[in-house]
C-alpha cells in the first residue's frame, strides 16, 4: 500500500536543514562534517585506517570489538562509498538521506544501509551518516552474518570457490550476506551438475532441471550475480574479493 505524505514547506525546510547538518559533502561550505567531532581521531595507531574513521575504529577497538570483523566493516564501507568520498556520494546521498526520513526505501550513509535494516541492530538514520554509527552498523550486520554463517557449517578454513577471498569463509559467507542479504546464508548441497550447488533444504527435490542431492559442500560460498539500474553491475564473488582487497591493507590493528 502506497503511504502520502503530507509537508508543509517549512517541514521541507527543517528536513533539509537537518540533512545538511549531517551530511559530508567534501569541497563544499559544510566539507569536514565527516569527522565525529565527539571523538578525536588517535595521532597514532591507526595509519593505516582512513583518517575521518580512525577514531570511530580507536573507539570500538577499546570497547572489544573484534578486529577481523572490525576490519571487514571498514572495508565494506570503503567498498560502499570509498568513505564518504566522491561526486556520486557527495551528491546522492543527501538526496537519499532526504527520501528515507520522508519514508522512502532507500540505502543511505557511508554503509549504503537501508533505514529499516538499521533498525534491526538498533540503530537510526542519523547513524549512517556518521563515521561511528555506520562503523557500527555494519559492524553488528557482518557479526550477526558471520554467526549464521557459523550455524550453517561454514569454518574460518579458506572458502572453495572464491579466488581472492578474505581467507576464512564464514566471514566470505558474511559478506555475501551483507550484499545480497542474510537470506542467502545457508547450506549448499551438490547436485547433479558437478559445478552447481543448491540450498540443502531442497534435498532430494528436481530444481531447475537439477536434482539436488543430499550432499553438503562445506565452505561452498554462491556466486550471485546482480543486475543494478546503474549500470554497476557485481557478483557477489567480486564483492567479496573487492572487500578482501581492503582488509588486507588493515595491518595496524
Amino acid at each position: 500500500m502506497r503511504r502520502t505524505i503530507i509537508l508543509t514547506e517549512q517541514d521541507l525546510i527543517n528536513i533539509v536543514k537537518k540533512v545538511i547538518n549531517e551530511q559530508s559533502v567534501i569541497g563544499a561550505p559544510n566539507s569536514g562534517a565527516i569527522v565525529n567531532t565527539k571523538f578525536k581521531a588517535p595521532i597514532k595507531g591507526y595509519e593505516c585506517v582512513p583518517y575521518a574513521f580512525r577514531a570511530a575504529v580507536d573507539n570500538l577497538k577499546k570497547k572489544g570489538y573484534n578486529s577481523l570483523i572490525l576490519k571487514a566493516s571498514l572495508a565494506t564501507i570503503g567498498r560502499e562509498s570509498s568513505f564518504g568520498s566522491g561526486n556520486r556520494y557527495d551528491f546522492l546521498n543527501p538526496l537519499k538521506t532526504l527520501w528515507a526520513y520522508l519514508g522512502g526505501s532507500t540505502s543511505v550513509g557511508y554503509g549504503q544501509v537501508k533505514p529499516e535494516t538499521a533498525k534491526q541492530y538498533g540503530m537510526e538514520i542519523e547513524d549512517l551518516n556518521s563515521t561511528l554509527g555506520a562503523l557500527t552498523t555494519i559492524y553488528k550486520i557482518l557479526s550477526s552474518n558471520y554467526q549464521k554463517a557459523k550455524e550453517n557449517g561454514f569454518t574460518n578454513a579458506k572458502s572453495k570457490n572464491v579466488t581472492n577471498s578474505t581467507g576464512n569463509a564464514a566471514l566470505d559467507m558474511a559478506i555475501v550476506g551483507y550484499n545480497a542479504g542474510a537470506s542467502k546464508i545457508v547450506k549448499y548441497c551438490h547436485t547433479s551438475d558437478p559445478k552447481l550447488k543448491r540450498d540443502c533444504k531442497l534435498a532430494y527435490k528436481n530444481v531447475g532441471g537439477l536434482k539436488v542431492l543430499n550432499k553438503p559442500e562445506i565452505n561452498y560460498v554462491p556466486n550471485f550475480k546482480n543486475k543494478r539500474w546503474d549500470g554497476v553491475n557485481i557478483s557477489s564473488h567480486g564483492y567479496i574479493e573487492e572487500v578482501a582487497k581492503r582488509l588486507k591493507t588493515y595491518t595496524c590493528f
